[in-house]
């Protein structure tokens, strides 16, 4: 009896030993290529063709054209500029121009030629006014963009321009990414873009699928791992997470704090995030009664607790803020309207007559949770809010059109939110969707644009935050805390940087899934 005692102990250390044997094998032998990643979306894509979205993404939009579409460079946590489809990037003494380096050898998906006429088409296309681009005023210090030789760029500055490498640096929105001239001329790039990334377009099926294939000529060797990426909008939460779980999808946007949550207890998932700046927003038309009045405003601002949106809506997965910036900037005085409905009554005696408001949000379960706590909050000091819930493009459609009082909106991560910000809030901008009109703040907003010094710039952005949150274009709903959840058979997928996961790197465990 002994004897097999010891000869089944024996067998027991053969079997551990193999599997430590074949784990280090497995280990040594890097990430595995093939199979089809599943991704669950929050909402289907707009487009990707840069004048007629606007350079206005949702994150999920991003993540996708991320794959196909490259930009000159990525910027890491220390502001260094990673050479993408940019080599190099020097400025000249008085840093008024900017020299570009482009990668050689590089194709699009048609088969077209990456080089510097393609930066500069697409530069100067944004840059043209008879485009009509909205985001154009961000970029307002670049003049032009010109070719110097087959692959060398140079970008032309009114003057220096310190958030410069930031602009160039993001992966976030439409502008920084490269397009086929020819898809972009041919009029398809909307609905079939065309880059030089990892995967190209396979099909789009809207509602239903949105599915990219590995690039086999992509430039750079061994990546992507993965043959195919399938990116399926679902736009109730529960369902995303619940397709997770049973392994119809590997990995998920998300934004619902108890499934984020949740997640964080489950043994099987990974969870991701990424700390961003910007905010959810309510934003205000200040330019129709009554919120043309500041006074309305501001008592609208004291009768909004962020705190009970972000722990209510959000199951506290954001963090509470007091302007845009993030960690970019810390002010030591914002001015920030905190929760005081005494406050708010008192400012609407002074106003003297009744407030009703249609407040938008979208039609989901969060835009609807969303509605019915304000229009709670707003009754608790006499204002009547009537919430109203749309699908995610008709909301766009009302608030770039100035047909709507109050409405759900984002300020979306950025490198640097100065651009973002002089876009959204001086009075000569397209895109100042608020109306809002202040003299001091435009001068506010050319001053942070032509300081050059970072201490003082950021006593700017602290005076702008400060006079955001005096006249109140908008009310913050919570800042920006970027989530997504991935199931363990899912590999190499190591951060987020302003909300986008890339998924070139990532590659699928298949022994451990069993599914592919």
């Amino acid at each position: 009896m002994k004897k097999k005692i010891q000869l089944h102990t024996m067998s027991v250390w053969m079997l551990f030993l193999i599997g430590v044997l074949c784990a280090s094998i497995s280990l040594a032998a890097g990430p595995r290529k093939g199979g089809t990643l599943r991704f669950g979306t929050e909402n289907d894509f707009a487009g990707f063709e840069v004048l007629q979205s606007s350079s206005r993404l949702a994150i999920n939009g991003s993540i996708a054209a991320n794959t196909i579409m490259e930009p000159l460079f990525r910027m890491d946590n220390e502001e260094h500029l990673i050479p993408v489809l940019g080599l190099s990037a020097a400025q000249s003494e008085d840093g008024k121009t900017w020299t570009i380096n482009l990668r050689k050898n590089v194709k699009f998906h048609d088969g077209t030629v990456f080089n510097a006429d393609a930066v500069v088409h697409h530069w100067n296309r944004l840059l043209n006014p008879e485009n009509k681009f909205r985001g154009r005023a961000a970029m307002g210090p670049i003049v032009s963009v010109t070719k110097l030789d087959e692959y060398t760029i140079q970008y032309n500055l009114k003057h220096p321009w310190l958030p410069f490498k930031r602009v160039i640096g993001s992966t976030r929105g439409l502008v920084q990414l490269i397009p086929s001239s020819k898809s972009v001329e041919s009029g398809n790039q909307n609905r079939a873009p065309v880059g030089t990334g990892p995967f190209r377009l396979k099909e789009w099926k809207s509602g239903d699928a949105f599915t990219v294939v590995k690039n086999p000529d992509y430039w750079e060797k061994d990546v992507p791992f993965l043959d195919e990426i399938v990116f399926k909008p679902m736009t109730d939460s529960q369902t995303r997470y619940a397709s997770l779980q049973s392994g119809q999808v590997d990995i998920i946007w998300m934004d619902r704090g108890n499934l984020i949550n949740k997640a964080k207890a489950d043994n099987s998932l990974r969870v991701y995030t990424s700390e961003d700046n910007g905010a959810e927003i309510f934003i205000l038309n200040t330019s129709v009664p009554p919120l043309d009045d500041v006074n309305v405003r501001r008592a609208l601002a004291h009768a909004h607790n962020q705190e009970r949106q972000v722990e209510m809506v959000y199951k506290g997965s954001i963090p509470v803020v007091h302007h845009p910036f993030g960690s970019q900037c810390a002010c030591s005085s914002d001015g920030y309207r905190a929760y005081n409905p005494d406050r708010a009554r008192k400012l609407l005696a002074g106003y003297g007559q009744p407030v009703e408001l249609e407040v938008l949000h979208s039609s989901s379960k969060r835009g609807r949770d969303t509605g019915e706590i304000t229009q709670r909050l707003f009754k608790d000091v006499g204002v009547t809010a009537n919430p109203a819930g749309f699908d995610f493009g008709p909301v766009i459609k009302k608030v770039l059109s100035g047909q709507y009082q109050v409405s759900t909106w984002r300020i979306s991560s950025r490198p640097d939110q100065g651009p973002a910000l002089f876009l959204s809030l001086h009075s000569k901008s397209r895109a100042n969707f608020s109306r809002y009109k202040n003299p001091e703040m435009d001068k506010l907003l050319v001053a942070q644009r032509l300081e050059t010094d970072p201490d003082r710039r950021n006593e700017i952005l602290c005076k702008i935050a400060r006079l955001i949150n005096d006249d109140v274009p908008f009310l913050y709903r919570g800042g920006m805390r970027s989530h997504v959840i991935a199931s363990k058979n899912l590999e190499g997928l190591s951060s987020m940087k302003n909300g986008i996961v890339r998924l070139e790197s990532v590659w699928l465990n298949k022994e451990e899934s069993g599914k592919y």
